[in-house]
């Protein structure tokens, strides 16, 4: 049964095509130092057409059918007065992607002079967002329901974050930053207590009831910009953040893109800082994960074997946002004191190749990845169906680990399928193995983005490692923090403890149970030579990816019919407890890969003293834009057109309202009847 199990789960393949993406690697065009140190920043809208496979729930997720919240790229840039430069990313996607870095990095690097180790992609590791855009066949292949990279959205991406990065280079304005950090609790909770108490410095007793909730990293880490108006003043322009937190508030059973939980804490603060500071400009909370590989949302627990769909609690999500949001607006708020021009950035880059440079400070790293038994069965809370039943698949369980034989790189995994059967099924060429080793420094806070879901623990070694090799040069950091999943995605990294238990993380600890120190050591290594060395950007003299392709975007067609209404606003109200009202309409439109989906569709007005205008509801603009606007396609229809719908989730109760679909080339505005 478990070697069958395995062939299903790992020979479900679409029709594909072998393709090879080569990148140039970039020589950035010098740009000169200025006077002052300036900021820049901007949100893109990456959000693709209906089609994509999303992320994170492998095989059991869905096609996002369209978006709840749409999937953005927040882009910062920031430059010192000595010239050195910074473009921080931060994208609504379950991972960043080396191939998508590199792919960014080219296109950036004449116009902005950014060299690739200036570039940090990170994600908010939503389980909602599009995928299949790595550099490898394995996650292009396991990361979802997809098989195959989709080259399409690849490029869509990379030109979209580009001209962002572009953007916001353009429109720097003098800058004063402000760095800092606040512990919060009962926002997120260890989802894998066992594993976490079992590392040896950890002294929690897991029959303490708040142990789940004391065993996390709580850091709300922030950088604040604010930059000079036509008026000489300083203003706020952005946030660049993480907390360490999962976002699957929102569970598999979702039809639609989104950025999970993220989504309120990124919008709460830039409508909050754009109202209460008056900014002639938009503001920018570019909100990342952090040590997230074991942290759970502090939200209902569902249990650890039910069998089928849990339900998507949108509510739920709102409101544990809605809470972290109001955090950061507090501690962006606190910054606002201590905000500085004295700016001073540094950035230091190493590519290596973790297969065949697997040894580092006398620790040893797997030279061949390989995939544990309790992958199969899923995370807690999040198991796949039926499979968790299987105590070979469940993590933690007795019979989901080696007890023999543990001397090896692996230690106690037990390969999914066999060790001998799964390289034949999975190569080991189809694994990750370039990891972008870097570090982030602005002013006294360290940023080390990791291709990795690092867990609470794990991050806390490799933070410590970094801090020490600061302050034994006489260089002492005040913050530093883990992105998890930037600029690549390799999995977990848990600590040899946690990974002796294989737990899920510990199965997904892809290149053995030395993997954290392997880590932290080459993160020691990279600090090291940048403190005794100055600037260190080593990269491969190629970036050539041979990889399976497949197409899940709709192919481009002619339109030729004309937009219409095809129902009238109408009322539905919430039937099971984790359900909203909400009021739909739908229309006929152009076939979904004509639409443009990145661009603004779909609002919401009140006719106030007879005159139409934009509704805001407690801040929140009601378009597509906000938390409660949702566009999903339906179907094809003839002459190329196709049928979609709108909804408006918790609707206001009283008023005269409309909907209005925005112009597109060709094709009018559309204004719906009037509702109440």
């Amino acid at each position: 049964m478990r070697i069958l199990l395995f062939v299903s789960l790992f020979l479900l393949t679409a029709c594909s095509t072998n393709t090879t993406v080569s990148v140039e690697p970039p020589t950035p065009t010098a740009v000169a130092a200025a006077s002052t140190a300036t900021a820049g920043a901007v949100s893109i809208d990456i959000t693709p057409p209906p089609g994509m496979p999303m992320g994170g729930y492998s095989m059991m997720a869905n096609r996002g059918q369209g978006f709840r919240t749409r999937i953005k790229a927040r882009v910062i840039y920031l430059q010192d007065e000595q010239g050195e430069a910074l473009a921080l990313v931060q994208t609504d996607l379950t991972a960043a992607s080396l191939l998508l870095h590199h792919r960014v990095a080219e296109l950036v690097a004449k116009e902005t002079g950014l060299a690739p180790g200036n570039i940090a992609i990170t994600a908010s590791h939503s389980h909602s967002a599009p995928v299949n855009f790595f550099d490898n066949d394995f996650y292009n292949k396991h990361m979802s329901s997809g098989k195959g990279l989709e080259l399409d959205f690849l490029h869509f991406a990379a030109e979209r974050i580009s001209a962002g990065i572009q953007q916001a280079f353009a429109t720097r304005r003098p800058a004063k930053i402000a760095t800092g950090k606040k512990d919060i609790y009962g926002y997120n909770r260890n989802r894998s207590l066992a594993a976490y108490l079992a590392n040896e410095n950890v002294t929690l007793a897991e029959a303490n009831p708040e142990a789940k909730f004391q065993a996390v990293d709580p850091a709300l880490h922030m950088v604040r910009i604010d930059v000079q108006d036509e008026d000489g003043a300083f203003k706020p322009l952005a946030a660049f953040s993480s907390f360490s937190i999962h976002a699957t508030a929102l569970t598999s059973s979702v039809e639609v893109y989104n950025a999970d939980l993220f989504a309120y804490v990124q919008k709460d603060l830039e409508w909050h800082v754009q109202q209460h500071h008056d900014t002639s400009w938009p503001v920018v909370h570019a909100f990342s994960t952090a040590t997230q590989g074991d942290m759970a949302p502090a939200l209902e627990e569902r249990g650890d074997n039910r069998i089928g769909q849990h339900p998507v609690d949108w509510p739920a999500a709102k409101q544990l946002g809605h809470s972290i949001g109001a955090e950061a607006i507090q501690l962006f708020e606190t910054l606002g004191s201590s905000l500085s021009d004295n700016i001073e950035l540094a950035s230091a880059a190493r590519e290596i190749n973790i297969r065949e440079h697997n040894e580092v400070q006398n620790i040893t790293l797997c030279s061949d990845p390989a995939v544990g038994s309790p992958v199969a069965a899923g995370a807690y809370e999040r198991r796949t169906p039926w499979l968790t039943l299987l105590p070979v698949f469940h993590g933690g369980s007795v019979m989901a680990r080696r007890w023999f034989f543990t001397e090896g790189c692996h230690g106690n995994k037990s390969h999914l399928g066999t060790a001998w059967l799964q390289p034949l099924v999975e190569p080991k060429d189809s694994f990750p193995n370039t990891v972008m080793f870097q570090l982030i420094l602005i002013n006294d806070m360290a940023v080390l983005p990791l291709p990795f879901e690092v867990t609470v623990e794990a991050g806390q070694r490799i933070r410590q490692r970094v801090l020490d090799s600061f302050a034994a040069h006489g260089q002492p950091l005040n913050f530093a923090w883990v992105a998890s999943s930037s600029n690549g995605y390799f999995g977990y990294t848990t600590t040899p403890e946690e990974y002796a238990l294989q737990h899920y993380e510990g199965g997904h600890t892809l290149y053995g149970k030395n993997s954290t120190p392997y880590l932290a050591a080459q993160l020691t290594v990279l600090a090291e030579d940048f403190l005794t060395q100055g600037a260190v950007h080593e990269f491969a003299d190629e970036w050539v990816y041979p990889l399976k392709t497949n197409q899940f975007l709709p192919a481009p067609t002619t339109s030729k019919g004309e937009r219409q209404w095809l129902t009238a606003p109408t009322k539905v109200a919430a039937k099971k407890a984790h359900d909203e009202d909400y009021i739909a309409v739908r229309w006929l439109d152009v076939a979904p890969r004509n639409i443009a989906w990145h661009e603004h569709l779909v609002s919401v007005e009140q006719r106030i003293d007879g005159s139409w205008q934009s509704l805001i509801i407690n801040g929140e603009p009601i378009h597509d834009d906000g938390y409660d606007v949702e566009v999903r396609y339906l179907k094809d229809s003839k002459e190329g057109m196709a049928e979609y719908e709108s909804r408006w989730y918790n609707p206001a109760a009283k008023g005269e309202y409309r909907f209005v679909i925005a112009a597109r080339p060709g094709q009018p505005s559309l204004y719906s009847n009037v509702f109440h």
